[in-house]
This record gives C-alpha cells, structure tokens and sequence, in this order.
C-alpha cells in the first residue's frame, strides 16, 4: 500500500510511523506533502501516479471537494474529507474523523449517563464535532476566536451545566493555547497530540487530560478500512 499525509505543518506527524505499526510489510511507502500554501499542493493526477491512499489535514480538507467523489451523504455535507481513495479513473473521500469522534464519545456515554461538550475552535474538526455531538443528541456549545477574541484566556467555568460531566474539546489548530479558568472537574480532550502546550500544564487542573492519539488511531484504522474496501488490490 503506498500512502501519503497532506497539510501544513506536518512536521509533527506521528502518521507514517502509525501506519509502519498498523500495516506491517504491507506499507510500500509514505509520503509528506508539507504545503505552506494551496499553490504548493499536487494535483490528483500526479498525487494518483504515485499514491493508493492520501490522508489530509489541516488546511487542506476542503481543497479537492469538487473533483471528487464523496459517497456517504453527512461527510458530503460537512463538506470537509481527510482521505483520500486513488482508483481507476476515480477518486473517492471520506472523513474518517467521524468515525474516531463517535467512537471516543460512546465511550465516554458508557461511563458518564449525562455528558455536555464545550468545543474550541469553528474549523473542520469543530464541524465533524458538531454533526456527532448532534447525532447523538449531546449538548455542546461552541466558542471560537471569531465570536469571543479571548477564547485563549476565558472562563469556562459559567458554562458547564449541572448534573453533566463536561468535556472540552479543543479543534484549534497547534498555535492556540489555552489559558482559561476551568472547574476543575472537566475532561479536557485535545484533538492535537504530542503537544506540550497542553499535556504539561492542563493534567493537574482537570479530572483527566486526553490527547489526540486515541482518534489518530481510530482515524488511521477506519481509513484503512475505506482503501481496502474500495480498492480490490489492497484487500
């Protein structure tokens, strides 16, 4: 399988060596197409001469929208793909992020009987948060830097509701650091991983930390799942 990750900066990615442990001998090659800017990133066409699978990150999940070919109806409606399938004369995406989002909540749904989510951020992730968090009839609210120029530094603690066991969701991107006064009580879940930031200072101010491994995980697993159910020479 010959695979790719697309985004800026990707520096960071612990993707190539995830797929090394998830596929083994399997994994022909991987990849990085760090683009600062959208003039910098390949076409279809010769990301297809060289690529099975393409995974894509931030800025870039909307960038292929319209020469692609989106099957399931609520990632085309969220406009925004993060992988890629490289067939004969075809491309199709999906959003694998939906699947690890759901995932990680049902499990959090199978520990707490009420569970409200406050969401950082208004991108791609905060939309795929927004549609799973609806899905399954959560409460959320959502604050971003556009609608509250503080959002580094506010006080969070007005807005967790009573008898809920509030998760804050991070979907900013690396650069924003949060700050804010918090309860105490909360689950604070980064969709960044690796990201000192964070991981060496919120642990002792919250009930429990999680990081964005886990769903780079599930993420990778479920798109695995979607080249090899569409790819017949992968299977």
């Amino acid at each position: 399988m010959r695979l790719g990750l697309l985004g800026y900066p990707i520096n960071h990615s612990r993707s190539p060596e995830l797929y090394r442990k998830l596929l083994g001998e399997k994994l022909e090659s991987y990849e990085l197409f760090s683009c600062q800017t959208p003039l910098e990133v390949p076409s279809l066409a010769a990301l297809s001469l060289s690529l099975d699978g393409l995974s894509i990150t931030s800025p870039y999940k909307r960038h292929y929208l319209d020469q692609i070919e989106v099957p399931e109806p609520l990632v085309a409606q969220l406009g925004a793909v993060n992988t890629l399938a490289f067939l004969p004369g075809r491309v199709l995406g999906t959003n694998t992020d939906l699947t690890g989002v759901v995932e990680i909540l049902k499990n959090y749904l199978a520990s707490f009987p009420r569970i409200s989510l406050i969401l950082l951020g208004d991108g791609a992730m905060a939309k795929v948060t927004e549609a799973v968090a609806s899905s399954l009839s959560l409460p959320f609210q959502k604050f971003s830097r556009r609608t509250h120029p503080n959002l580094p530094v506010l006080d969070l603690k007005p807005f967790a509701l009573p008898g809920y066991q509030t998760i804050v969701i991070n979907s900013c991107a690396r650069e924003f650091v949060f700050r804010g006064a918090l309860r105490g009580d909360e689950i604070f879940w980064d969709y960044n991983y690796a990201f000192p930031a964070h991981a060496d200072t919120l642990p002792p101010l919250v009930r429990a930390y999680q990081d964005g491994q886990e769903l780079l995980e599930l993420q990778a697993k479920a798109a695995i799942r979607f080249w090899r159910k569409h790819n017949p020479k992968l299977k």
